[in-house]
This record gives C-alpha cells, structure tokens and sequence, in this order.
C-alpha cells in the first residue's frame, strides 16, 4: 500500500498537480525535518530548508522518477540541510556535520585535495562504498548508515538502539578501517 501512495505521489509531481507537496508535506515532512533537525541547529534554518526539500522535489521529478519516494526525500533534505550548514558555517567549526566528516575522512577519498575523480572513477566509488555496506552485518550496517548517512550522534544512537556508546563507537571504527582496507585493496589513494 505504501508503494503505491509513493507512486501516486510520484505520478501527481509529473502530472504537476501543485496539491502534491501537501501531500508530501503531511506524509514526509517528519522523515525530513527529523534529518534536518540532524544537522541544523536554527529553526528559521530548518523551516527554510523544508521550503527547500519540497522545492527541490517539485524541481527534480519529473525528469527523476526514484523507485523509493522516501529514500529519495530525505536524500534531498540530508543534501540540502548539509549544504546549508557548510554555508553557516564556512569558516568556524561546528561538532556535529564537522566530527563525521572528520571521522570519515581517513577511509573515503577526498576529491577536494589533490586529485579531482571523474564521473566514472566516482561511480565506482560509490558502488564499493554501497557494496561494503550492503556485507556488514546488519546492526553495524545500521549504525552505519545512521552515523554516516543520517548523522546521528553516537549518543542518539546508544539512546535509541539501547546499546552502550562506547560499543557503537568500537562498532564504527572497525567498519571505517575495513572500508579503508576495501579501498587500498581496490588501489583507490585516500
């Protein structure tokens, strides 16, 4: 049932019906805000950053027709509300966003310092770093995600999983070596 409220949705957007994003609104708008939420700290950020999603899913389907609406919605609000934060935060520092990309950036590689990836060498990033998510046992696989994607904070996810943080820490940092392994195995530089 659910899939086809999505597809719908999806089907509403190309027909351009404007009634769609209070619809999406009402459906999504707690997936969404909750990511925002993750990652900005000012409400009037926030607010504006929903205006944004909603716009952003108006703007891209049609062409784009995603086979999980909600997946999509919050790859848009994650997107969005990153966006947001690195252009609040250009020159200071801030914990939450700043401590996962710090966290990260020993086992992703970075396009930004010395070498630029094309779109093919990029793809196939993207494809060990899905492919090495998909073989993680499924609790570190959701930590993961949760951590990395949604930009949980450890805290949040001992809190919610009733896990000890100092467990989901470990947990996290194995997988970031592994995922560092995968690469040097593949003889991507990070």
């Amino acid at each position: 049932m659910q899939a086809n409220k999505q597809e719908e949705i999806v089907g509403l957007l190309f027909d351009r019906d404007e009634t769609v994003l209070a619809q999406i609104s009402v459906q999504y708008s707690g997936l969404y805000k909750k990511i925002l939420k993750q990652i900005l700290s000012n409400d009037e950020d926030i607010c504006e950053c929903e205006n944004d999603v909603l716009l952003a899913v108006w703007n891209s389907i049609p062409p784009n027709r995603p086979n999980n609406f909600a997946a999509y919605v919050c790859k848009l609000a994650r997107n969005i509300s990153i966006n947001r934060f690195k252009y609040n935060n250009r020159a200071k520092r801030s914990s939450g966003y700043t401590l996962v990309v710090e966290e990260l950036c020993e086992c992703i590689p970075d396009n930004s310092t010395e070498k630029e990836y094309n779109k093919v060498e990029r793809e196939e990033i993207n494809e060990i770093i899905s492919n090495f998510v998909r073989e993680l046992d499924a609790e570190t696989r959701v930590l993961f995600v949760r951590r990395y994607f949604y930009l949980e904070s450890v805290t949040s996810l001992a809190e919610r999983f009733e896990i000890p943080e100092n467990r989901i820490s470990v947990k996290l940092f194995r997988a970031r070596n592994k995922l560092q392994d995968v690469f040097r195995k593949e003889g991507i530089a990070l």
